[in-house]
């Protein structure tokens, strides 16, 4: 079978599913599909089977919230997060952030928040 008729097909089974869950008639697009592919009777057959036995239900209020719950719970925290890296990665880690801070302190210790000015002399002209 080819992508092309393939592609069709998918098309007319979506459009058969739509029209039974819309409760819509889906006979002329049977025939249609019996005219254009062949036997899919028992495909479509399937499909309205499923339909009456598989009943949409929403989950009820107490059971999402136990839901959420318990996957909140089952996630760990930043600290267990941290116990969970390899020594390896902490380490280097503690260290990335020792120096951030060690840099951030000198900065303003010394006052070399911006750039020193320059005076319009000190540049270099071009040739």
């Amino acid at each position: 079978m080819s992508t092309a008729s393939e592609s069709h097909l998918g098309n007319l089974l979506d459009s058969i599913t739509t029209r039974l869950q819309r409760g819509d008639a889906v006979d002329p697009l049977i025939e249609q599909a019996e005219d254009d592919q062949g036997d899919v009777a028992e495909i479509v057959e399937l499909i309205q089977s499923l339909h009456t036995s598989l009943t949409p239900v929403n989950p009820g209020q107490e059971y999402a919230e136990n839901l959420r719950a318990n996957l909140l719970d089952g996630r760990p925290g930043v600290a267990g997060r941290v116990r969970q890296m390899p020594a390896r990665l902490s380490v280097a880690a503690i260290l990335a952030l020792f120096a951030g801070c060690l840099l951030l302190m000198l900065r303003r210790i010394f006052g070399s928040d911006s750039a020193p000015d320059v005076p319009e002399e000190a540049v270099a002209t071009p040739l």
